[in-house]
């Protein structure tokens, strides 16, 4: 009897030498719809059956094929062997695939996004393991060949078989409901945690050089890392890419909030109503750095140059190997600095062919392009044996208090948004010096509030001895992610020259340090949220 094969494949890869095989061993290739083309103009006899791509009620002979794998049982009696042909090899992928919630309709269209028969065909052939092949990588299509060829695929390679497929299923069932539950439903935490994430690459290595890593995608087109394209550099490791989206964290939130119109509801220290309007950051530039997942410093420029340099002036020392962000694109000027330094990537919109040319003088440097921003999913981290999933914490502000009599000024409250958009991505506890909108003083990712802000005050005292920034002090902002208590280190400020300050409020020392700013001129405003981040 001649044995039969059903080959139906989105993924062409090495097809054609499995296809060739199996044709020369005396095989049946049962095929259908661009599979069957792709072997027809390869020249591969095949046998076209279009049950496989018609609709749901032209089932006769697909469920012939379905019950055909269900009943081959070598060494039974069970069923009629003229009657029935059994399928010793099926060879299907399909790509999980999230899509628009409006493509899920239930009709007879075939191109229905829900694929009822070719995930049923898979099932059927992994519960029947023991007698039939199921293949659903290409990767594998050598080793079965190879033990086709000695006459008989051992029992331990067709279950690992079976257990990619069901795999592959399962991820195509998760990838159909995350379509329907993300985009319909608006459902941000479904019962079952499941969204289809496909292997994209080995890196590296991970957090250290004995660690093996892995990067996957969720292969949404919406996300950031199917926007993002290496132009040039080594073999990615762990620390690239985690620095690299965290910077790009911080570009996203620019462009979506603090470059377009932005308001939030306010109250005066006596309880008046108003509105605070903060002005559109249309014509600035935002050039940071980050290094072991937090920012080094961050600066708004007019054009990519100048916010490099104000960025880099913050902190020079905290340089060395770090990654760099831009949101607009870098151009020659811009990578002539950048290449001085000894910086480990960049990552920004776009490069000019001139900056291009530039980087490629040092092929250690990794450059990437980032066409997509980063979107509003959930976050999620592992614990062992299980997962936390979180909304992004991308509220800036709910309502501001200003609690003194001085209210900060329109260029203060600028600078306190743009103190906070690095503050929302700097690890907890953090304080955050703004001066000429540039950031001069960044602690974070201290167990310590009141030593968050001592370090913040050092760092910003040297960068103010050392003459490396702007003389205008009138947009000097302290920004806390949490509560500040008011004791000696807080009484510091007002000799730094702090004029404005923007924290959670909350204290048992409030009173005071409202007090303590009313004597001094500083205008403080309290938030009513916390922005911790671990």
């Amino acid at each position: 009897m001649k044995k039969q094969a059903i080959l139906l494949v989105e993924n062409t890869d090495n097809l054609f030498v499995l296809a060739q095989f199996l044709v020369h061993d005396g095989w049946e290739i049962i095929s259908a719809g661009n599979t069957a083309s792709f072997l027809k103009n390869s020249n591969i006899p095949v046998t076209i059956d279009k049950s496989f791509t018609t609709g749901i009620n032209s089932n006769t002979n697909y469920l012939k094929y379905v019950y055909n794998i269900i009943k081959n049982f070598k060494n039974t009696n069970s069923f009629n062997q003229e009657e029935i042909t059994p399928i010793d090899l099926v060879c299907i992928n399909i790509n999980p695939t999230v899509y628009n919630v409006k493509d899920f309709s239930e009709t007879e269209n075939p191109d229905n996004s829900i694929d009822i028969k070719t995930v049923s065909l898979i099932r059927v052939a992994a519960k029947n393991y023991s007698n039939v092949v199921i293949l659903t990588d290409p990767n594998d299509y050598e080793e079965t060949i190879n033990q086709l060829k000695v006459g008989e695929v051992v029992p331990e390679y067709r279950l690992y078989l079976a257990g990619k497929a069901l795999n592959l299923t399962s991820a195509y069932d998760a990838a159909a409901g995350a379509s329907i539950l993300y985009q319909g439903a608006q459902i941000e935490f479904p019962n079952w945690f499941l969204i289809p994430y496909q292997h994209l690459a080995k890196i590296k290595q991970g957090d250290n050089a004995q660690q093996q890593c892995h990067l996957y995608s969720m292969g949404e087109s919406k996300c950031a890392l199917n926007g993002v394209k290496k132009l040039q550099g080594p073999e990615i490791d762990y620390e690239v890419i985690l620095n690299c989206f965290t910077s790009w964290k911080i570009i996203t939130q620019f462009i979506k909030v603090v470059k377009e119109p932005f308001s939030v509801q306010s109250t005066d220290c006596n309880g008046y109503p108003f509105t605070t309007q903060f002005t559109p950051q249309t014509g600035s530039v935002l050039f940071l750095g980050v290094k072991n997942n937090n920012p080094i410093s961050a600066a708004f420029g007019s054009n990519a140059t100048e916010a490099f340099w104000k960025a880099y002036n913050a902190d020079q020392s905290s340089y060395e190997k770090a990654i760099l962000a831009c949101s607009s694109v870098i151009d020659e000027n811009t990578a002539a600095e950048i290449i001085k330094l000894n910086i480990k990537a960049i990552v920004a919109p776009d490069y000019t062919k001139e900056a291009k040319e530039v980087l490629s003088q040092n092929h250690g440097i990794y450059v990437f392009m980032a066409s997509k921003l980063i979107s509003d999913y959930p976050e999620f981290m592992s614990i062992d044996g299980g997962l936390i999933s979180k909304q992004r914490d991308l509220n800036f502000f709910r309502k501001l208090n200003v609690v003194t009599q001085t209210r900060p000024t329109q260029i203060q409250m600028d600078a306190m948004l743009m103190g906070m958009l690095i503050s929302l991505f700097a690890k907890s506890d953090s304080s955050i010096i703004v001066n000429d909108f540039t950031t001069i003083g960044v602690s974070c990712a201290q167990v310590n509030k009141a030593r968050s802000l001592q370090y913040a005050m050092e760092n910003a005292k040297q960068i103010f001895d050392n003459h490396l920034t702007s003389n205008d002090r009138s947009a000097e902002i302290l920004v806390s992610d949490s509560v500040i208590h008011f004791d000696e280190r807080a009484r510091m400020l007002a000799d730094l020259g702090v004029k404005a300050i923007i924290q959670t409020g909350g204290d048992a020392t409030d009173g005071e340090f409202i007090d303590f700013c009313n004597e001094h001129g500083i205008s403080m405003v309290f938030t009513g949220i916390k922005h911790l981040a671990f």
